[in-house]
């Protein structure tokens, strides 16, 4: 699994932080791209396994940038603060 490509859907929180983060810095700002909201699915690559289905994620922001996420538990397809596997 390390390394695999997966499904990671922002919750509330994870998108505050990816907003805060580009209004700051400008690093995710992207013209015309919008910041990702709580249920924006995007993908994500597995850097670490806690071996109970909770993973690191890097996920990959439309335009520039990535997002490191912690302590991912595994879900279904489109569950806020999820990874799934895809399809």
């Amino acid at each position: 699994m390390l390394g695999d490509v997966v499904h990671y859907t922002f919750d509330a929180t994870q998108a505050q932080y990816v907003r805060m983060r580009g209004a700051s810095t400008g690093v995710t700002q992207f013209p015309g791209v919008p910041d990702p909201a709580a249920g924006t699915t995007l993908p994500a690559e597995i850097v670490h396994e806690y071996g109970d289905g909770t993973v690191d994620l890097r996920v990959s922001l439309r335009g520039p940038g990535i997002h490191f996420v912690q302590n991912v538990p595994q879900g279904t397809a489109g569950q806020q603060g999820r990874w799934a596997v895809a399809a």
